[in-house]
């Protein structure tokens, strides 16, 4: 399940959209349609009702159209890099590139462990496991580009 923070003003929202056409709205779900066109959200129902609904993203700014109106949206900064910690979730302090994946699926990691390498303004960052634990799922691979913010581990 793909993880967003999002800010609009001094208000800060975690949206979460699975592959399955749920997404989970600060903790409540609803269901969604993905467009055929690109894969974006289509439509949200809430409530009995569905709402037409674009997406695109610029930067760090997303920008929603919702039912005629237009929303602008900060994605909210994640943990830096010493912390790189959102819940089980290690994610990119900066956007790059990932260079080398040291870990597997199931392998057991413990605190400190190197679990990849980012390239980021042509220096390579370690991203270390923030304690003990199993790693769930490698969520990206070698060579991929990646944003701040982005889910790199999910660490058990």
């Amino acid at each position: 399940m793909k993880s967003v923070r999002l800010r609009l003003g001094d208000d800060t929202r975690e949206v979460r959209l699975s592959d399955a056409g749920e997404a989970v709205l600060d903790g409540r779900a609803v269901a969604f349609r993905r467009s055929a066109e690109g894969g974006g959200i289509e439509g949200l129902a809430i409530g009995g009702r569905v709402h037409r609904v674009r997406a695109a993203r610029e930067g760090n700014r997303v920008f929603v159209w919702c039912d005629g109106r237009i929303f602008v949206f900060d994605r909210a900064p994640r943990a830096r890099a010493g912390a790189a910690e959102h819940g089980a979730d290690l994610i990119a302090p900066m956007p790059g590139r990932v260079r080398r994946v040291f870990v597997d699926a199931g392998q057991a990691v413990g605190r400190g462990t190197v679990l990849l390498a980012l390239e980021a303004m042509k220096m390579e960052h370690a991203i270390r496991a923030p304690r003990d634990g199993v790693v769930r799922r490698v969520l990206v691979a070698e060579g991929s580009l990646v944003d701040a913010g982005a889910e790199l581990v999910e660490l058990g």
